[in-house]
């Protein structure tokens, strides 16, 4: 863990280089100092449909969710949702010049519980 999902309007494709979104975000994650290597995710969909706010087209968003296991500080957590929040605006501002947007991300706590993934070859083959 951590796996960072994101959706966004599908307009906002054709403004930013999404895949490269997508290793910055990485990067991000990994810049913390909180992450393992092997256990960082980042995925992005564009949105199939949409209606945002007076239903108008074109209105562009980008909303993250990042999940990770337990056992780091309230200042950890606050402080990874701060710099990956921090890590996409500067990566999509210049991108999106005065257009209207909507950023946003949200960090949420896995229960180790209802968590199964004893299958992970990742960290074995980055290791050899």
């Amino acid at each position: 863990m951590p796996h960072l999902s994101y959706d966004h309007a599908a307009g906002l494709s054709a403004l930013a280089d999404m895949p490269g979104f997508a290793d910055h975000m990485r990067r991000a994650m990994l810049d913390t100092g909180l992450f393992p290597l092997g256990g960082i995710r980042v995925r992005g969909h564009a949105a199939s449909s949409e209606s945002v706010a007076d239903g108008a087209p074109g209105w562009l968003w980008l909303d993250m969710q990042v999940r990770i296991g337990q056992g780091r500080s309230e200042a950890e957590k606050t402080r990874v949702t701060q710099a990956l929040y921090a890590a996409a605006r500067a990566f999509l501002e210049p991108c999106l010049g005065d257009r209207p947007f909507a950023l946003s991300l949200e960090l949420r706590e896995i229960d180790p519980r209802f968590s199964a993934k004893s299958w992970n070859t990742v960290h074995a083959a980055l290791k050899g």
